[in-house]
């Protein structure tokens, strides 16, 4: 007889038990897999594309004694001195930063770029806001380049700028039978057919200070004749050539970091100071987009990394350690040791990077919880500024209606160059010096400080007031009409009056007119209510909440 055996299912239940406990242990390490593979993918794309073949240069130009622009030149690689050379402007809240990608482009297609801090602006001089003062300052930029014309090719000088430095542009074109092209970024202004010379003018299609529309009257001021945009009209050796180009994938902030608009401007300025066409792609979308998920995946991978991890019970530890290598990091920049945006960058990380490794300390497993919800409302404001902006440029849409391929572009592309664009202006904040050096100002001491005497102290009140917030946002809406008593209203027909009798006496100084009040009502209707209503109205939406209870956990949907 056959012996008779039967297989235990110990073994099976085993294995069973052990994948599943595998599968529990990659789903809880999932979040810092993606984090490492965004954080990777944007050390991969920023050490692949950036320019090591652009070498820079910092100028200082004194206007006088006490009045010095810091700017800085880029050179190209492939062509010798005396360079082609464009001078580019930034606009209002801005610094010379903001037109670094399109200086990079234009010097590693052949043509150096000189960028400047206007004065009151970046590491410029102090004063307040004047058109006047702008144009004095471009005038003193010229006037050094004129000096050198060992350096710069003077039959071979152009301008440009964005916004309010688009203005100086134009302004100093106009008087300048130097200049031999002109790039105008988000500017709205008069021109003649024969000036500026090669006037090209970029906008977005969502522009929400100078419409399409107005830029088509521009174009057609400048041609004298109705001009469809992308069409080229002129010469370029009489300097009166024109183009209009709307790209369909900005808007006024994202303008200076546009793919489309930063090519096309430097094809434009190739054409007009006669430099060898050469077919050299773009790198810069590639590096801002490297920068940006290196910004995120160092956030995602401390969050996630710190989740879990047992005996951190210090985060005032943590704090003194991060203010030390931020201290040497000031050291290490202002000696020269290291680049001294390399340290700026790394000194802002480290501001980050704190808040979110004490408050992943204290909530541990919430972290979790806290990113998915931070991308979800994230999300609702981005599709909230999608709708916005469709709304506002329908007309457009429905004309050319290649014009919608761009959208998905300009709402990806937009939290790119808004985090690049406020990381700019908090580094010119933070240091008043940063190209000659590195000095710090005491401002940058508000950023650690806290989270040293009260750890977490950002991050925690912010996520409750945020959810405190979203409550009452959603609260029922309950209208009641009170007639108001004497009192209140003797009090708002004063105030009515005293408004009145303010914008009077400031119309009858030229400070205040009509036209330019329903713009300001027009932009901060496009950039503020609209799409303030339009996420209030997400927020309060059932399938948002339905969403927001599947997609958060538990713990932070309340």
């Amino acid at each position: 007889m056959l012996p008779y055996f039967t297989a235990s299912p110990l073994p099976l239940k085993k294995a069973i038990m052990t994948f599943t406990d595998r599968l529990s242990v990659l789903k809880n390490r999932l979040g810092l897999i993606l984090s490492l593979l965004v954080l990777s993918v944007g050390l991969w794309l920023h050490l692949t594309f950036s320019p090591y073949s652009i070498k820079t240069e910092t100028i200082s130009i004194n206007r006088d004694r006490d009045r010095i622009l810091v700017g800085k030149l880029f050179q190209p690689a492939q062509t010798s001195t005396p360079y082609p050379t464009i001078m580019l402007w930034h606009g209002v809240s801005s610094s010379k930063e903001m037109m670094e990608p399109l200086a990079i482009e234009l010097a590693r297609h052949g043509i150096a770029t000189l960028t400047f801090d206007s004065g009151g602006f970046g590491e410029s001089y102090r004063r307040n806001h004047s058109e006047e003062e702008n144009l004095q300052d471009a005038q003193a930029v010229m006037a050094y380049v004129s000096k050198h014309p060992d350096r710069f090719d003077l039959q071979r000088l152009g301008i440009g700028g964005h916004s309010m430095g688009a203005s100086t542009a134009i302004t100093l074109a106009m008087n300048s039978p130097k200049i031999r092209v002109t790039l105008d970024l988000g500017m709205n202004a008069d021109v003649s057919k024969n000036s500026p010379a090669n006037l090209f003018m970029g906008i977005g299609l969502y522009e929400e200070f100078h419409t399409p529309a107005d830029m088509r009257e521009m174009l057609q001021q400048a041609t004298g004749e109705i001009t469809s945009e992308f069409s080229i009209k002129g010469d370029f050796l009489k300097g009166t050539a024109r183009q209009l180009v709307i790209s369909a994938t900005a808007n006024h902030l994202t303008e200076p970091f546009d793919p489309t608009l930063i090519q096309e401007a430097v094809i434009w300025a190739m054409h007009a100071l006669q430099v060898p066409n050469q077919a050299i792609a773009m790198t810069m979308p590639q590096v801002m987009l490297g920068w940006f998920c290196v910004f995120v995946g160092s956030i995602l991978t401390v969050g996630y990394g710190l989740r879990g991890v047992s005996g951190l019970r210090s985060p005032r530890l943590l704090a003194v350690g991060m203010i030390a290598i931020v201290v040497i990091l000031i050291y290490l920049g202002a000696n020269g040791s290291i680049p001294s945006r390399t340290a700026t960058s790394s000194i802002l990380l480290c501001a980050v990077l704190l808040p979110v490794a004490t408050y992943a300390m204290k909530v541990q497993r919430e972290i979790s919880s806290f990113y998915r919800s931070l991308g979800l409302y994230v999300g609702a404001f981005l599709v909230a500024y999608a709708i916005e902006s469709v709304v506002i440029r329908i007309g457009d849409l429905l004309v050319r209606p290649s014009y919608w391929l761009g959208l998905p572009q300009y709402i990806v592309y937009l939290p790119i160059a808004m985090t690049y664009s406020r990381v700019q202006e908090f580094n010119a904040a933070m240091f008043p010096v940063y190209s000659n050096g590195l000095v710090p100002s005491w401002q940058l001491a508000l950023l650690f400080l806290p989270e040293l005497i009260f750890p977490s102290l950002f991050l925690h009140w912010g996520t409750r007031g945020s959810r405190w917030l979203v409550r009452w946002l959603r609260q029922p809406l309950r209208l009641h009409w009170q007639k108001p008593n004497p009192k209140t209203m003797t009090v708002l027909i004063v105030a009515v009056l005293s408004l009145v009798v303010i914008i009077s006496y400031q119309a009858s100084l030229g400070l205040f007119s009509l036209t330019y009040a329903l713009l300001a009502f027009r932009v901060l209707l496009q950039l503020f209510l609209i799409p303030a209503f339009l996420f209030i109205t997400i927020l309060r939406s059932r399938h948002f909440q339905k969403l927001e209870n599947w997609f958060v956990l538990p713990a932070n949907v309340n």
